[in-house]
């Protein structure tokens, strides 16, 4: 399976009501700094496909609302991999066992060639060596908290969150309401239970197991408290600020079996590596 990384899934939040019908085909497209092309999320009856995620033409992740579950759909493979918090959670406990092994042993190999170690990656069933000695990311607790008043972003009204871990600033969000989207409350409401879903893997999947399940560029945190779609994402820790716009959301009718993992695809176990 390609490398978890670069995902992008979107930070939903949910409205207690919409005017709009509550489920519809919804398109939400999004730019994101250092990509050419947008990413686009497509909303459906309780699910939301991303294609190309991460700028990756045969890689696509489903979220299922009523199965509370992620697929990972490897095109290049013909196969696709669910993500629960159970899975995580037992992959999160077996890399923590081998992990000191597998760093000490990173290590030395990082004295040999490139192809050597390329070899003992394969002998090791695949095991990205370099992730595995990278240093461990910040693990303090990323605090929110509203800020400032009300700004308008392509067009969208949203109201500002700064993230903030000890006593640096991480980013900030701005959230605008369903309304303001004319999003259908059901679609709303999934793209909710998704960021949800996202932010309880972020939390499972600690230390090195983070780089390996991440599905979504948006600092994965519980924004329940804060109710809105991100239009506009600022990363303080890049050289590049601005990292994600929203700009443009529409109700165009999705093709049949758009939101469906292909018959033909084998079922696979989601692993680290």
């Amino acid at each position: 399976m390609t490398r978890l990384s670069r995902r992008i899934a979107c930070a939903i939040l949910a409205s207690p009501f919409s005017i709009a019908p509550a489920f519809a085909d919804t398109t939400l497209q999004y730019q994101v700094a250092g990509e050419k092309a947008p990413q686009s999320l497509f909303v459906k009856d309780g699910q939301v496909l991303i294609k190309s995620a991460g700028g990756d033409g045969e890689l696509d992740i489903l979220f299922n609302r009523s199965r509370n579950a992620a697929f990972l759909i490897d095109h290049r493979k013909q196969a696709y991999m669910p993500v629960t918090e159970q899975r995580v959670a037992e992959l999160v406990s077996q890399v923590q066992d081998v992990q000191p092994l597998l760093r000490g042993l990173g290590e030395q190999l990082k004295k040999v060639s490139p192809e050597q170690r390329a070899k003992w990656s394969d002998i090791l069933g695949g095991v990205d060596l370099d992730r595995i000695t990278a240093k461990s990311e910040d693990s303090r607790p990323i605090v929110l908290a509203q800020v400032g008043t009300a700004k308008t972003q392509g067009g969208y009204a949203c109201s500002k969150v700064e993230l903030r871990q000890g006593g640096d600033k991480k980013g900030d969000i701005c959230l605008a309401s369903a309304e303001t989207l004319k999003l259908p409350a059901g679609d709303y409401e999934t793209l909710r239970a998704m960021l949800l879903f996202s932010s309880r893997i972020a939390e499972k999947a600690k230390g090195v197991a983070a780089r390996y399940v991440d599905l979504g560029p948006l600092p994965t945190v519980n924004l329940t408290e804060y109710p809105g779609i991100p239009v506009e994402l600022h990363d303080a820790s890049s050289q590049q600020a601005a990292t994600l716009t929203l700009s443009r959301v529409n109700s165009d009718v999705f093709p049949p079996g758009v939101m469906a993992i292909p018959e033909s695809y084998a079922a696979k176990k989601l692993k680290f590596w």
